[in-house]
């Protein structure tokens, strides 16, 4: 159980949140987790329904075997000045 809490940790970081408007707040999602998405008036609402959405995601997800996507944040590319 203790890997799916870090792993969960670790997708929340990934998290993006974007605000809509006035009238719908905000929208988090994880890239890479289809479908998965949360609202909130606040993005701290938006964010705290996320980790409840992950939560049920997960679980769905580990019984249909379908496995879980990377949450390992994407390579930076570095180029060097001449």
């Amino acid at each position: 159980m203790q890997m799916l809490d870090a792993y969960r940790r670790q997708a929340l970081k990934l998290a993006e949140v974007t605000f809509l408007n006035e009238d719908e707040g905000f929208v988090a999602r994880i890239p890479g987790f289809r479908g998965l998405i949360a609202t909130g008036q606040t993005k701290k609402e938006a964010l705290k329904e996320l980790e409840t959405a992950l939560a049920d995601w997960i679980d769905l997800a580990l019984k249909r075997g379908l496995g879980l996507p990377s949450v390992k944040p994407p390579a930076r590319e570095f180029v060097s000045a001449p």
